[in-house]
């Protein structure tokens, strides 16, 4: 603001000064008239009628008061500075005259700006003020994060609101007994716990040949599929399953697993790593262990043993052990209904997908780098 209060003010001095010299500049003479000059002035030799009571001024007196009324710096500055010859014509002094104005505008506009617009000292901008607007004083006492550990997300998040604190000593597997060192988390109903197995040996229930056929028929169409076009999630799909280990899963879960999941778990025994074969949208297919450890999380969802999980939403596919109906399970809309007939339904409709180019709920693969995606 002060900047442009001192170009205007020099603006309008220099002004001012420019007309003052053009007042104080002489005149030229008058040109002779063509009448006669009257007999009161024939004995003036110059012509230039009756003499002032002063007298004529001399061409010392014309040198001494030679200078600008603005007085002698502002006239040897203006001197000095180069002679900025006149538009000729209207319409150029109009143009240089709108230049300069919307020159003068531009800058104040400027100027207004910043003083209106500054930021106060102090205040935190970018990132840290978004985080910062409705961030509270928080106390490692009261529940928060220390500096450096991350917050929890995923299941976790969702469980805090539901489940009990986990044992401070890791349990042991729930099939095979190797300590872990994350224990499946606790549930409040005591018909979701896991069932403790004796010394001896579950019994092995065999499945159907028709069963173990079409599964495995499904399975091999999506393996084409996965081998042909995304290898990286072909390469994640693990080994068969022991009937031993799938046997002991039933005891520890208290419930049949449907045959259909069976068969699946004895041809692949779940995935691993971030390329995992996922159902549509995004569930991770789970192995038998991590069939039973999800079991008491799952179960306080409304029931059904889960074969699948979102670790974005803490989601789970479930299948019913009474129907053999599948669905979702959250935490906002627990499992309700089936979403699929059967295990079989849901893998032949992904089968049919990845052939065809089909959806899935809703949702069609998709190949990013070597990995199997849905949108």
């Amino acid at each position: 603001m002060a900047l442009v209060v001192a170009l205007v003010a020099g603006a309008a001095a220099g002004l001012v000064v420019v007309a003052r010299r053009r007042r104080a500049a002489p005149h030229p003479a008058p040109p002779a008239s063509r009448h006669p000059a009257p007999p009161g002035d024939a004995g003036d030799p110059a012509g230039r009628g009756p003499e002032p009571l002063l007298g004529w001024p001399t061409s010392e007196d014309l040198e001494r008061y030679d200078r600008p009324e603005g007085g002698a710096p502002i006239a040897r500055l203006l001197d000095g500075l180069p002679r900025i010859e006149r538009p000729r014509g209207r319409k150029a002094r109009r143009w240089t005259a709108a230049l300069a104005a919307l020159g003068l505008l531009v800058l104040a506009s400027q100027v207004l700006e910043n003083a209106v617009f500054r930021p106060q000292a102090g205040t935190a901008s970018g990132r840290a003020a978004y985080a910062g607007d409705h961030a509270e004083p928080c106390l490692l006492a009261a529940g928060c994060p220390a500096a450096g550990n991350p917050v929890p997300s995923g299941r976790a998040t969702y469980a805090g609101a539901y489940a009990e604190p986990a044992p401070a000593v890791p349990s042991a597997d729930p099939v095979t007994g190797v300590p872990m060192a994350q224990p499946p988390l606790p549930s409040r109903d005591p018909a979701c716990a896991l069932r403790k197995t004796g010394s001896t040996t579950p019994a092995v229930r065999p499945v159907s040949r028709r069963v173990t056929a079409a599964v495995n028929r499904q399975w091999r169409r999506m393996e084409r599929w996965l081998k042909a076009h995304a290898p990286r999630t072909y390469a994640s799909l693990n080994g068969p399953a022991g009937h031993v280990l799938l046997a002991k899963a039933e005891a520890r879960l208290g419930r049949r697993i449907p045959d259909s999941l069976r068969a699946s778990l004895l041809r692949h025994d779940g995935a691993r790593g971030p390329a995992a074969f996922r159902f549509s949208s995004s569930y991770e297919i789970m192995g038998a262990r991590g069939l039973v450890s999800s079991w008491p999380e799952a179960c306080g969802l409304g029931g059904g043993i889960p074969f699948a999980y979102d670790s974005d939403f803490g989601d789970y596919l479930v299948t019913n052990s009474a129907t053999g109906g599948v669905g979702s399970a959250d935490w906002e809309m627990p499992y309700a209904e089936d979403e699929w007939s059967s295990y079989y339904a849901l893998l032949k409709s992904t089968a049919d997908a990845l052939a065809e180019g089909g959806p899935v709920g809703g949702w069609v693969p998709v190949v990013r780098e070597g990995v199997l995606e849905w949108k």
